[in-house]
């Protein structure tokens, strides 16, 4: 009997399309609070953001979406929203951050231009985006 593999390699010839990595994350407790008790904290309507200076060679983003916001459906839209924003914002921000972005529950019914306008904001506020980026 011959034993066959179910799954397409990774690096199959037709596939065109690369894996693309996330930015860096915060992913360990005490990187999170070290951004909650040393960071800065820059809010508006939908979001909260922590931003600490912390000298590594990129950015890095952590994302918290509570319960209430709502169920698990509602809280994983919001933070894919986050993510592909941040990923469009990423190249206008300074490198050398470590970045908390706290989810509310007026983010659920937002669009990804509409999250993408807001963190920009938000950013903007903190002062870590280059310079020619400002609006």
């Amino acid at each position: 009997m011959e034993r066959r593999e179910l799954r397409a390699p990774l690096t199959s010839p037709h596939c065109t399309m690369r894996y693309q990595r996330h930015p860096e994350k915060l992913k360990k407790r005490w990187e999170f609070h070290r951004a909650y008790q040393k960071g800065r904290k820059y809010w508006n309507r939908y979001f909260v953001i922590y931003v600490l200076r912390t000298g590594f060679n990129g950015t890095r983003l952590g994302i918290t979406v509570s319960k209430k916001v709502g169920k698990s459906v509602q809280r994983n839209r919001v933070k894919r929203l986050i993510r592909e924003s941040f990923r469009m914002l990423q190249s206008s921000i300074r490198a050398e951050y470590d970045v908390v972005v706290v989810g509310r529950a007026a983010a659920c019914p937002l669009t990804c231009q509409e999250v993408q306008k807001g963190l920009h904001s938000l950013f903007h506020k903190a002062a870590i985006l280059k310079k020619e980026t400002h609006r």
